[in-house]
């Protein structure tokens, strides 16, 4: 008997979820995650994993033009055994190899990502799933792991799973699960689907779902000088405003239901789609409540593609009045004409500014892909640092801190960025948020950094 036992590293809700986040560790394979637990056809009870893997992380060898990775997925199902104590039995293994082949070199830094699906039959209780992934040619490994409720399909009692996520894709319509908090601007129309169990001879079920916006934070970094943020919360969970909402009686259906819910992706910010069902034939507080929470990001998010993607994240080699001012501009014709000027009133040279804006905006969208939580990547306080500067070289992390280091004395003040691990406004959803800790002495860095970038220096001096 193998068993485990470890609680959760942050306040966790288990009636909402908020997809999967990802966790970088330098070097290792990245991915992304959801275990649902839902009836099958047979009205067998069964878990739904779904994995997302990140192409550009793993390692790839080269051989007569086509490049090659591997991964070994090993899944492993805990069943609780004793809820007083939170511990679990392994009930089942299994692992999977995959290989990756492609023929361009750029699936060496692509941060799309390939998918993996397994259905999982269970009997009904608690279980904890993990997942490791181990990229085969280095070795390096990562762990993941969520805690699911099997639900009996013959139960006496009503029962709620929880919510699947689904994206059409906007260009070819073809639906495919959606892991992510960030919602991806491929996307067009959202579906979300659920479960309901209601026994033969019980009283009729309310199904009560809606879709609601919460106030948050939509700005961009501010100076890496200016001082301390007046606010970490990030998204205000207790300003909330209803889109949409819909109720369904459950008179004559019994049995397990699946219920759909499609929506238009609706514009950036952050909601929660949320599905509470109750009894209608007493007067007791019989509910069942669970929610989905999800952003929704620029159209192309996390790629950069219409104009006024591209003059966005211009705010930190600008003049922030004239930033303001130059999106204020309604016309797209307008306001591209704008943004090359800016370009090349200050690189002269065409090719040379060609490299810079790639190599600006090549940065955005990795931002956007390793930062993203409530708002962009690119505008966070780590998005920010990393636009300007690029990848880290040297990264020291503690439990609520992380030091990004830029150069071979890590005592030097000037190329040292702390950021801080902060809270939003919620006592169950802190997201991987972390804040840069500002100061007087970066007041010279960003300014000559954003000159390195506008002067064209950037090219062959980084930093």
């Amino acid at each position: 008997m193998l068993l485990v036992a470890a609680g959760c590293s942050r306040a966790f809700d288990p009636d909402v979820r908020t997809g999967s986040h990802l966790q970088l560790a330098d070097g290792h394979p990245e991915m992304l995650y959801s275990a649902i637990a839902f009836i099958d056809d047979a009205n067998q009870p069964v878990i739904d994993l779904d994995i997302d893997v990140v192409y550009g992380s793993l390692i790839y060898r080269e051989r007569d033009g086509v490049f090659t990775a591997g991964v070994e997925i090993q899944t492993e199902i805990y069943r609780m055994i004793d809820e007083s104590d939170d511990e679990f039995e392994r009930v089942e293994m299994f692992r999977e190899s995959i290989d990756v082949k492609e023929t361009t070199s750029n699936i060496t830094d692509s941060r799309d990502t390939f998918s993996y699906h397994e259905r999982i039959p269970v009997k009904p209780g608690r279980y904890r799933v993990l997942v490791q992934l181990t990229d085969r040619d280095s070795g390096k490994s990562i762990r993941r792991r969520t805690n699911v409720t099997v639900y009996d399909p013959e139960s006496e009692m009503p029962s709620l799973t929880h919510i699947k996520v689904h994206g059409y894709d906007q260009k070819d319509r073809d639906l495919f699960p959606l892991t992510t908090y960030s919602i991806p601007g491929r996307v067009d129309t959202i579906r979300f689907e659920y479960q309901v169990t209601r026994p033969e001879g019980s009283d009729p079920l309310a199904v009560r779902m809606r879709l609601v916006k919460f106030e948050s934070d939509t700005l961009p970094a501010r100076p890496m000088y200016v001082g301390s943020p007046s606010t970490d919360r990030g998204i205000n969970y207790r300003v909330r405003d209803e889109i949409e909402s819909q109720e369904r009686i459950l008179e004559q259906e019994t049995g397990t239901i699946t219920i759909e819910y499609e929506t238009k992706r609706p514009p950036r910010g952050n909601y929660r789609f949320e599905v509470e069902i109750a009894s209608t034939g007493d007067n007791s507080d019989n509910t069942q409540f669970r929610a989905r929470d999800f952003s929704s990001m620029s159209s192309n998010f996390p790629y950069v593609i219409n104009t006024r993607e591209f003059a966005h994240p211009l705010v930190y080699l600008m003049r922030r009045n004239d930033h303001r001012d130059m999106m204020k501009i309604e016309n797209r014709d307008d306001l591209k004409r704008e943004i090359d000027r800016f370009w090349l009133s200050n690189l002269r040279d065409k090719d040379q500014a060609s490299r810079v804006i790639e190599k600006y905006y090549q940065r955005v969208e990795q931002a956007n892909k390793q930062f993203s939580n409530f708002k962009e990547g690119w505008m966070t306080d780590m998005g920010m640092v990393y636009i300007l500067f690029g990848p880290p070289w040297y990264v020291d992390q503690s439990l609520s801190t992380v030091v990004w280091i830029y150069g071979y004395n890590q005592a030097d003040p000037e190329r040292v960025f702390y950021f801080r691990r902060t809270r939003v406004d919620s006592d169950v959803h802190p997201f991987e948020h972390y804040t840069l800790r500002r100061g007087r002495q970066y007041h010279n860095v960003e300014y000559d950094q954003v000159q390195r970038w506008l002067s064209g220096a950037i090219l062959t001096r980084p930093i």
